[in-house]
Formats: structure tokens, sequence, C-alpha cells
């Protein structure tokens, strides 16, 4: 059964650039931004910037205590090692999607990453933790590192 509106001759060239915009968002550069701050967008870029250099001791003061309860930092540390041995150099980063959850005590931040390395692209996920935009105190608690998948460009 076709839609009565199909036959006008506006239908087709909306519906198409509809389509066009939807798709447009799907991708890297149509990240999404519902939330942030810009004490997480600073605490964000110090951390990308310490991994960029391979200063490992600026990276690993931006983390917060709670990060280390299930590993060390020097764990930690190894593993961001590793990850530049195996990805190469980081060059760059992009957000790609972020999220605001708010609470009674603060605010989450969810932030997903692309880093480009001179070797291949990770994913990074970032969660943080603002105590309240008057103390801004931020935390950064979570961190996890997965490889880009094909076909996520």
């Amino acid at each position: 059964m076709k839609h009565p509106a199909a036959d006008s001759p506006v239908y087709f060239p909306v519906f198409a650039g509809l389509l066009l915009i939807l798709l447009s968002a799907c991708g890297e550069k149509g990240s999404s931004s519902r939330g942030s701050h810009p004490l997480v967008e600073d605490k964000v870029a110090a951390l990308f910037t310490a991994l960029q250099v391979e200063d490992y001791d600026a990276a690993l003061a931006q983390y917060d205590e709670g990060f280390f309860k299930t590993q060390s930092p020097q764990a930690w540390r190894e593993k961001l090692e590793a990850l530049q041995g195996e990805s190469g150099s980081l060059r760059e980063w992009h957000l790609r999607r972020s999220q605001a959850d708010a609470r009674v005590s603060g605010t989450f931040f969810l932030h997903e990453y692309t880093s480009v390395h001179t070797g291949n692209k990770r994913l990074h996920h970032l969660m943080t933790f603002l105590w309240s935009v008057n103390d801004e105190k931020l935390l950064l608690l979570g961190h996890k590192i997965t490889p880009w998948q094909a076909g996520g460009d």
C-alpha cells in the first residue's frame, strides 16, 4: 500500500534530506555531545596530551585514587606503555559521544573517544564524576581501552 503523500513532488526530497541528516549523525564526524563540562574537557585533554608525549607520570596523575583500587598505578602504566607499543604513538583523539547523568551528589560524565595512533585506532571509554559544580572537584574513575572495530569509521 502506497502512502498518499508519496505522489507529492515534495515527498522524495524531504525524505532524502531527512535520511541524509540521520546518516550523517551516525559516523565519527557526527558525534553526539549531550553532556560535558569544561573541567571534564580539561582533564581529558591533559590525559591525552600526556599520553601523546608519553609522559606516563602526568597521565597517571589525572586518575583518582579510586581508579587504582583494582590495579596498581604501575600495572596501569604498563598497560598504557603496552598500548603505545602495539598501536604506535598517539597522534590525535576525537570525541565520539558523551553523556551526562546528574545525581544528588554530583554528575557522572561518560565519554567515548577515538584515538588515532601511528599504527591503528583505539576506543577510549572514560567515566568521570564531578562532585558538584560549586566544588569543582572532578574524579577520573574509569578508563577502558578497546581495539577499533573494523568498519567503525
